[in-house]
């Protein structure tokens, strides 16, 4: 018995180190990932602005308020609901509150003060973090001020009507959270059929001395080749979801194109590395597994970026999946995803990085080759 432990233990040194590292420190690199993600307990620094369209002291003071609650990121006040919903489009805020010019009339006058409080509707996560604190807000507001409203204009006998939200999300009017999440799942998919086609690709044929009868022709078929399938799967995702499952997608398909065209060419220069890097398809086939869920928890799909802790928001943008799930899901509920262009620059540079790394290992290659024909 002791001797086939031993013997074990030599294939995992030896031949199987990878798999050895997994087995070892599996359960503390998740722990101590998802306890990083999750250390602060609730999303903080979530970016809000006001509009005020009353300005008087009692609206002042609920902005103090919200500019004071620690769950949020105060970006100042805003001249109208039209250029909250702007800057809502464009990403540079996640919720407007929109105080009414009657607000102290009727708080005062006991009657019902409704408050629109607009978010991020593509993102209906990262909305109901914006909206709970917003409604303790309201809530501790309505008490702070009950005993001043009672006794305003010498009726001590009214009491103020409490303070509500009514909740808006000019990009998701329905708060349906299908459609936030299925197009994640569809690119979460995408990416994992990409690493799989394309990393068992270069490392069956890398280990066969393939690439030794013209490294540059091979290379680049392959990189089109997969690419094609991976973009025909994601359009295919689309129709289906669109057709069958109603799914919003008010974006420019151009635009669709150019990011997971990005995505999936960052996607497959990684993947591509790891073809060759790992000896073994036991131990590829390990790492990818083991990728999926800290490349699903660190995208921002789960647990809002503005939550992250510092070292885990660096860590979440060096994977891919980081830069396309917001803007497919923000393309494909408003049409229009302004930082669209930025994320697929840095995309293209990932993956043409791979490729030159990728490209360098197998020129260096001295396998021997072989007789196999590349047609």
């Amino acid at each position: 018995m002791l001797k086939i432990m031993r013997r074990e233990l030599d294939l995992l040194i030896h031949e199987r180190l990878a798999v050895l590292i997994i087995l070892l420190f599996a359960a503390t690199a998740y722990s101590l990932l998802i306890g990083n993600l999750y250390r602060g307990g609730i999303v903080q620094k979530i970016p809000v602005a006001v509009c005020d369209l009353e300005d008087s002291p009692l609206s002042r003071e609920l902005i103090r308020a919200t500019a004071e609650a620690d769950q949020f990121n105060f970006c100042g006040t805003v001249s109208d609901d039209a250029e909250a919903v702007k800057l809502l489009e464009r990403g540079e805020i996640a919720a407007a509150l929109i105080i009414p010019n009657d607000f102290s009339e009727k708080f005062y006058c006991s009657e019902s003060v409704t408050l629109a409080f607009l978010q991020d509707g593509s993102n209906t996560l990262q909305a109901g973090y914006a909206s709970a604190p917003m409604q303790s807000i309201c809530a501790a507001f309505s008490a702070e001020f009950n005993q001043r409203a009672a006794t305003a204009n010498s009726t001590p006998e009214i009491s103020p009507a409490p303070v509500t939200l009514s909740l808006r999300l000019p990009a998701n009017p329905t708060q349906s959270y299908l459609a936030f999440y299925m197009y994640g799942v569809m690119l979460m998919a995408a990416q994992i059929g990409m690493i799989m086609g394309f990393s068992m690709s270069i490392h069956e044929d890398f280990r066969a001395g393939f690439f030794r009868q013209g490294i540059l022709l091979a290379l680049v078929s392959k990189i089109i080749f997969y690419l094609a399938l991976s973009l025909l799967s994601v359009a295919l995702g689309i129709f289906f979801l669109t057709t069958f499952g109603n799914l919003p997608f008010r974006g420019d398909f151009g635009n669709m194109i150019l990011i997971c065209a990005a995505f999936l060419f960052a996607v497959e220069g990684l993947a591509g590395l790891a073809g060759i890097y790992f000896k073994t398809k036991l131990a590829l086939v390990q790492a990818m597994v083991f990728y999926t869920l800290p490349a699903f928890l660190l995208s921002g799909y789960i647990w809002p970026e503005v939550g992250m802790t510092e070292i885990i928001r660096w860590v979440s943008m060096l994977q891919p999946v980081h830069y396309v799930l917001t803007d497919f899901r923000i393309l494909s509920l408003t049409g229009v995803a302004p930082q669209i262009n930025q994320h697929a620059a840095v995309l293209f540079a990932i993956g043409s990085v791979s490729f030159v790394l990728l490209y360098g290992f197998l020129f260096f290659d001295e396998r021997p080759s072989v007789t196999s024909e590349i047609f």
